[in-house]
């Protein structure tokens, strides 16, 4: 498979993406969105088995985030017209305008693929949701008190990203999660972000094909989580990962494989 990081400009504010050309015909397109804590790189354990399903797979950081610039307008609706824009750069490049697309996104990203689905549903083949997180409620207003707390502290931000994932990381995969955050104007993005997710989603899945991926030790799919995520997707295909936290894609990137080729085999 060969990966090609590039950016796309909209109004001035840079996004960061990568695409990975399989080795095989194109046979499917898909798009992984990034959440705020991680970004293009952390979905690399998945390509090998999207390589062989032949898939054209976009990696894309969450506008604001990653290595895109700071500052991007963080409400989904913007968020979802900067993701097209890059998938319809892309269609243009391979000579396929118009192509249809499974949306994946991880975590805060996931109510973004909500929106892309509802702007445009003729362009969707289905979703993919990875450890979903749709709101955040009340704990949105803690943005800025959360990054001053754990950012700026390499130690503390280590114990946070294990709480989340349920298990110890590498230290190479935390840097590359913290390193992003340290940049100038990241607090009000990060801030800002978290604010916008403190309400749900306005659309729920629409008509495609959907499916989600749920750790069974995620801390942010609390109870309420849990009701939230069957209101906005009653019709999915949900897929609980036992011992799984908020980062499946690093803990259990075989699991994911699995899931991913019996998906994209049945929605061809």
């Amino acid at each position: 498979m060969t990966e090609e990081s590039r950016y796309l400009s909209f109004s001035g504010i840079r996004v960061h993406f990568c695409v990975a050309r399989p080795d095989v015909p194109v046979r499917n397109r898909l798009l992984l969105l990034s959440s705020p804590l991680t970004s293009t790189f952390h979905w690399r354990k998945l390509l090998p088995e999207l390589d062989g399903l032949g898939c054209l797979t976009v990696l894309m950081d969450l506008p604001g985030f990653g290595r895109g610039d700071p500052g991007a307008p963080q409400d989904a609706g913007a968020r979802a017209g900067m993701a097209w824009g890059v998938l319809d750069d892309v269609d243009r490049q391979f000579g396929a305008p118009m192509s249809l697309w499974h949306l994946g996104g991880h975590g805060l990203a996931c109510a973004t693929i909500l929106s892309m689905a509802a702007r445009f549903p003729d362009s969707v083949k289905s979703q993919i949701h990875f450890a979903p997180v749709f709101s955040l409620g009340r704990r949105a207003s803690a943005g800025e008190r959360w990054y001053d707390e754990n950012a700026t502290s390499p130690r503390r931000f280590r114990l946070a990203v294990e709480r989340l994932a349920g298990f110890p990381m590498d230290d190479y995969i935390v840097d590359r999660m913290r390193a992003p955050l340290l940049r100038r104007g990241m607090r009000s993005t990060f801030a800002e972000a978290l604010r916008r997710a403190a309400s749900p989603p306005r659309q729920g899945m629409g008509f495609c094909p959907t499916m989600a991926l749920v750790g069974g030790h995620d801390p942010l799919a609390d109870e309420a989580a849990q009701a939230q995520l069957h209101a906005l997707l009653p019709d999915a295909e949900i897929h609980r990962l036992a011992s799984a936290g908020h980062f499946p894609m690093e803990t259990h990137s075989k699991a994911l494989r699995d899931y991913l080729r019996g998906w994209m085999r049945y929605n061809e």
